[in-house]
């Protein structure tokens, strides 16, 4: 039996979530929240804040990303534990590593 490890847990959670984003922008549907808080920002509205952001490098985008996609799946708790960034660090590089998922990322941020 193959053992998966958690980084490629993340990364199965990022490439689903940037293919619903670029389904719902292909059929151009608006994003519908079903959490209570509605000052939470959509996953489109957290990538265009991540891109408005001048000189903010590939890898900071992603980092960016990904921290804000599994705080937004798993709430601030698991944010501030101290295994996140290592999880947000790992998740980073194995999307840098995986040519799909950085390309999908590229092209959901516009550049």
């Amino acid at each position: 039996m193959t053992r998966i490890s958690n980084s490629e847990q993340v990364l199965a959670l990022v490439r689903a979530q940037l293919q619903r984003m670029a389904k719902r922008e292909k059929t151009g549907a608006k994003a519908r929240s079903t959490k209570a808080n509605t000052e939470a920002l959509s996953s489109r509205e957290m990538i265009d804040a991540l891109a408005a952001i001048d000189g903010l490098s590939q890898d900071d985008f992603v980092r960016g990303f990904v921290r804000a996609l599994l705080t937004e799946e798993f709430g601030e708790s698991i944010a501030n534990s101290p295994e996140f960034q290592s999880v947000v660090d790992r998740t980073a590089g194995a999307i840098r590593d995986d040519r799909q998922v950085a390309e999908m990322l590229r092209e959901v941020r516009g550049s």
